[in-house]
């Protein structure tokens, strides 16, 4: 029983001090980080800017070049031979069923399909980034195009259009000659870098451009409103073809890369919006700040109060537990959290003990009554069997051997099952078997027959009580038909080479298959659950843990009726339990 008490003396806890330390320690931290954090936030803001435009030329240099290569690639796949370059000519100076005779002609000849169209289709295939491909070839009007939704591709009229387009231009050069006949177009997705470089941004205000050799802008991306610096880049451009560094470099974090394929990649971010952001970050944080400590300082006063109070309830309940009041228990719901499941384990505890003082009372009363209980095993089976002996020898004297037979045997059997040992001899326990058959056949005379066998070396055989009885009372039990006058049952003791072999065999009604399957199935498990089959579920659990793991049971069926069960171990003496 649960019950209420007073709080205690314990008010000022150690951990009510150490938590009020805390937090005067904690407030102080916070200013002090404020201040740090408000001198380095500038310095650390211009780091990540500058770490942000080489991260964007990077990032840029590595998709130019890939996309570069790329290029190149498919150029190659194109022109790297005779046959293709006689291909492209072909396809662009004659209508597409010429065209068709002479790549299928060609296939005849040198085992080459070289079908321009499916050419082109496969690069689409192979990079999924490519928005058009055009071709150029100085000898023929118009040129080729293919896009992603024309992939095979189709002959133009007039001259490509590439502006506004990530476009990266080759020479087409003759492999043996190296004669340039035409030029060759690749466009490029710019969604791909525009959103690397969207993800890139640590503030507002980076842009970044790209331009090719000859000075095109390829790719232009800017986060700021004013267009100064893009206009001020075109136009130098234009005029010089050189980008304005030093100009920019005044208003920017800037990072320039020239790349070995003659690419102009150019970043920066304002520093203007740098500072901006800056400035921002520190009135959030001195406001944010200050408005923290004063919520810390509040809630951590709240709290502490709370707790304090929490484990003065706890404390008070151990005081009263020390003074010798078992029953004390602490109120559960005056608790939260890691003082709950305290006071749960505290409670649970005190419960255990007062059910442990009971238990051990009880077992007090129950080790009494087995004494008395052990005095009377004493005598009760010493008074039974010198009964059981009068009337044997009373039998014998008048005449009735086979009553006084029946008495032995059954004195004999009253007197193993009392007997305390654990193990026994082969010899002992098939003798023992021997009397439990012969009482069955006093029951029902001319109905059962019965025959036990045993190697003389196998006599002294020691073995667990009761290995074999539990089988042969199995048969007994479920497996004799009393309507019959030939029932039999037999039991073998046999060594087999390194083993002993003892087999019960009978003819009785035995087991249905399936049944006798399901048995078989469990026998070999490391856990038997026979329900069906307590005796042999007994006998395989203990000779198994007597044996093993050289013990093995099996169980099989006879024809035409009856079971065969075979225990067989290797033959080694062991000491007695």
């Amino acid at each position: 029983m649960r019950k209420k008490f007073p709080l205690s003396i314990y008010k000022k806890t150690l951990l009510n001090r150490l938590l009020k330390n805390y937090a005067l320690i904690l407030a102080s931290l916070i200013l002090v980080g404020m201040v740090s954090i408000g001198m380095n936030t500038y310095w650390q803001a211009m780091g990540r800017g500058k770490a942000t435009t080489q991260e964007a030329v990077d990032m840029l240099s590595r998709s130019i070049n890939d996309k570069n290569l790329q290029g190149k690639t498919m150029l190659n796949g194109l022109t790297d031979n005779q046959d293709k370059i006689n291909s492209l000519n072909r396809y662009m100076g004659s209508d597409i069923s010429e065209y068709l005779n002479y790549t299928y002609d060609e296939q005849l000849k040198t085992g080459n399909y070289l079908f321009l169209p499916s050419q082109v289709k496969n690069f689409y295939t192979t990079y999924e980034n490519i928005e058009s491909i055009i071709m150029v070839l100085n000898n023929y009007e118009g040129y080729y195009l293919s896009t992603n939704e024309n992939k095979g591709g189709m002959k133009a009229k007039g001259t490509p259009d590439l502006e506004d387009k990530f476009y990266l231009s080759y020479p087409m050069i003759h492999p043996v000659t190296l004669e340039v006949f035409g030029s060759f177009y690749v466009e490029f997705s710019k969604q791909e870098m525009l959103s690397s470089l969207m993800h890139l941004t640590t503030f507002d205000g980076l842009s970044a451009y790209v331009f090719s050799e000859t000075g095109y802008q390829l790719l232009a991306y800017t986060e700021v409103t004013k267009q100064m610096d893009q206009q001020l880049i075109q136009k130098r451009m234009k005029e010089t073809s050189e980008l304005p560094i030093q100009s920019l470099m005044k208003k920017n974090l800037l990072e320039h890369l020239e790349t070995v394929g003659g690419f102009n990649i150019l970043v920066t971010i304002s520093k203007e919006k740098i500072v901006k952001a800056v400035l921002g970050d520190l009135r959030i944080l001195i406001v944010g700040g200050g408005v923290l400590i004063l919520i810390l300082l509040y809630l951590l006063y709240r709290t502490f109060t709370k707790y304090s109070h929490q484990v003065d309830i706890i404390m008070d309940s151990m005081a009263l537990v020390t003074q010798g009041d078992l029953n004390t228990r602490i109120d559960e719901k005056m608790t939260q959290f890691e003082l709950k499941e305290l006071s749960t384990g505290i409670n649970t505890m005190l419960d255990n003990i007062e059910q442990y003082i009971a238990d051990i009372y009880k077992l007090e009363i129950k080790q009494q009554d087995a004494h008395m209980r052990a005095l009377q095993s004493q005598i009760s089976p010493h008074f039974l069997y010198n009964t059981l002996e009068y009337i044997r020898m009373y039998a014998l004297s008048e005449g009735s051997e086979e009553l006084a037979d029946v008495v032995y045997a059954f004195s004999t059997l009253l007197r193993n099952n009392t007997d305390q040992a654990k193990t026994t001899t082969l010899e002992k326990e098939l003798s023992f078997c021997e009397k439990y058959v012969y009482l069955y056949q006093m029951r029902y005379p001319d109905r059962i027959a019965y025959h036990f066998e045993i190697d003389d070396a196998l006599r002294g055989l020691v073995l667990p009580k009761f290995s074999i009885q539990p089988l042969i009372e199995n048969y007994f039990v479920h497996g004799i038909d009393f309507s019959r006058n030939d029932n039999a049952i037999s039991v073998k003791a046999k060594v087999v080479g390194k083993r002993v072999e003892i087999m019960i065999r009978d003819n009785g009604k035995g087991i249905s298959g399936q049944k006798l399957s399901l048995i078989q199935e469990k026998l070999k498990q490391q856990t038997i659950e026979l329900h069906d089959s307590i005796g042999l579920q007994n006998v395989n659990e203990r000779l198994r843990a007597y044996f093993s793991p050289t013990f093995l049971m099996q169980v099989v069926s006879n024809e035409p009726s009856g079971l065969t069960i075979i225990l067989s171990f290797e033959k080694e003496q062991k000491d007695e339990l």
